[in-house]
């Protein structure tokens, strides 16, 4: 590939601002599928190309997914898919520097950059990844004996939110393996400084981490103030829960002596929507929970641990703060400590029907279809505030669900031979970088950014689905995963991207001589690689 022609069409697409969740999100997918579209190649294939809109669930906006496919010489079912994403998160830490964000020229100057470094919002994550598989497709529609496999190429929007892109473009990719084409694995180009923060340089990823958002509805018991222990604060019993949760340690989940952050909480607030003098008897809690080996089921055992803590941690809070009061003087009303609770949201929908019968199901569904448009964690909090005013349960209690995203782990160390061949495939392309380039590459079992591979890789189980499709507030409707699309593919994975720094960042960059010069190589090496090892 020619490294100006590579630089140039990266500059092009930086130029689009697809940030996530806007107008322009797909804008990318749209320019790529009128280049594309030019080729002769794609002429002869009209079929082979195609724009897909896929679902963007809570948004005003559509989404629209690339899927290209060049067919090798030789008839073969043998496939490499190659996947990536072209929105880009927003620009606000670019400050007063924020109209030339995607103007990578410009920063050159105002960052007083040069040679190797080229400054951009996207230009290593991923539109350089974007950029170089985009070129290897046209290379291959121009000369199909490049490949003795065919190729697939899905790019999609909505990586850096919900992945609802990838989500959205399984059941095209399934289409494809029902017709006969037999995927051998997935090749990503995420950047591999946002898989390994703080390692700059070629990397390879052999898998990619696991996430899910344990979620914390509490419902506690309103009261005037002035008679505050008549009542339960839900947010008393909210604080309780996070301090308890927050980086401990006890949830982390290591895997091969390696370990990510523990839980994060990401948001906790009362459900009110006006000032008032009464205890809050409603709250919430959400968090990041990073997976390696801890399925579904198994957090939720840990959830259901943590709200009991939770729970009696308030009540002796209380106790013992009533009983000092009155030492002091105290005379109101006498103190009575409430018994909590703690529910699934399966056991609270459970209570829900014993009221109201089988209806209840077709009375949610009724209310989610009314939420308005927005963000699917928001919509999936009022859900269950929904679910738990339908119950009848009197609180004060804690019910324990997921919310969106979840993006489930995979690993390509282990004894299935795919596996083992993507593995191999891997090492020797690390071996070239060391031998042709001089360059030493890092080998990572998990991407820990987070990627779309997990769509793709997914090997889950049938525990794994209800334990989440039974938990998770609007599952098939505030967020939908195609199950069986998905289930179905289960790849070995790759990660083979570009090298910079600063992902995310007001100083993005990428490293040029590397992306441009030494990846396409190396990804065209890791596409034989598969095809040889898998033959």
């Amino acid at each position: 590939m020619d490294r100006e022609y590579l630089l140039s069409m990266i500059k092009e697409l930086v130029a689009i601002p697809s940030v996530t969740e806007s107008a322009a999100e797909s804008a990318p997918g749209e320019w790529l599928f009128e280049r594309l579209s030019k080729l002769p190649y794609f002429q002869e294939h009209r079929a082979h190309l195609k724009l897909a809109e896929t679902p963007l669930e809570g948004s005003l906006y559509k989404l629209k997914s690339l899927v290209a496919r060049v067919d090798a010489a030789k008839k073969t079912a043998r496939t490499v898919l190659l996947i990536g994403h072209y929105d880009v998160v927003d620009i606000k830490c670019y400050g007063d520097i924020a109209e030339h964000a995607f103007a990578p020229d410009r920063l050159a100057e105002i960052f007083g950059a040069g040679g190797d470094i080229l400054y951009g919002r996207g230009v290593m994550d991923m539109k350089c990844g974007v950029a170089v598989e985009t070129a290897l497709i046209e290379e291959f529609a121009k000369d199909r004996s490049l490949f003795d496999v065919n190729l697939v190429m899905a790019l999609v929007g909505d990586e850096e939110n919900a992945s609802a892109g990838m989500r959205g473009v399984l059941p095209a990719i399934a289409a494809m393996q029902a017709e006969g084409l037999d995927f051998l694995a997935a090749l990503n180009t995420e950047p591999g400084e946002a898989g390994q923060s703080g390692v700059v340089g070629p990397m390879v990823f052999l898998g990619t981490l696991g996430k899910l958002m344990p979620g914390f509805y509490i419902r506690g018991r309103d009261a005037h103030v002035g008679s505050c222990y008549n009542g339960f604060s839900a947010l008393l019993a909210a604080s309780r829960l996070v301090a308890y949760a927050e980086g401990n340690p006890y949830l982390a989940d290591p895997l091969h002596g390696v370990c990510q952050p523990s839980w994060i909480c990401l948001d906790m607030k009362a459900l009110r929507d006006f000032y008032s003098v009464t205890v809050p008897d409603k709250a919430y809690a959400y968090f990041n929970c990073f997976t390696t080996n801890n399925t579904p089921a198994l957090v939720m055992e840990q959830m259901r641990g943590i709200a009991a803590y939770a729970l009696r941690q308030s009540s002796e809070q209380l106790t013992a703060s009533y009983r000092a009061l009155l030492a002091l003087g105290y005379e109101g009303a006498e103190f009575e400590p409430a018994e909590p609770a703690v529910y699934t949201l399966e056991e609270l929908k459970e209570l829900a029907r014993g009221r109201h019968g089988a209806s209840f199901d077709d009375e949610l569904s009724r209310y989610i279809e009314t939420l308005p448009p927005g963000d699917m964690r928001a919509r999936g909090i009022k859900a269950v505030d929904f679910i738990a005013d339908r119950s009848g349960a009197e609180g004060p209690y804690i019910v324990c669900f997921f919310l969106p995203p979840w993006l489930p782990v995979r690993t390509d160390l282990t004894d299935d031979p795919r596996d083992r061949a993507a593995v191999a495939a891997a090492r020797a392309v690390a071996e070239e970088c060391a031998a042709k380039y001089g360059l030493k590459m890092t080998e990572t079992e998990l991407f820990a950014g987070l990627c779309d591979l997990s769509y793709v890789g997914a090997k889950v189980s049938d525990d794994d689905v209800r334990a989440l499709s039974e938990n998770m507030p609007g599952w098939g409707g505030i967020y939908n995963i195609p199950l069986a699309e998905m289930q179905g593919l289960g790849l070995p994975v790759m990660n083979l991207g570009p090298s910079g720094e600063a992902p995310h960042k007001r100083d993005e960059r990428l490293h040029l001589s590397y992306s441009l010069d030494v990846l396409p190589e190396l990804l065209k090496r890791a596409v034989r690689e598969i095809s040889k090892r898998n033959s």
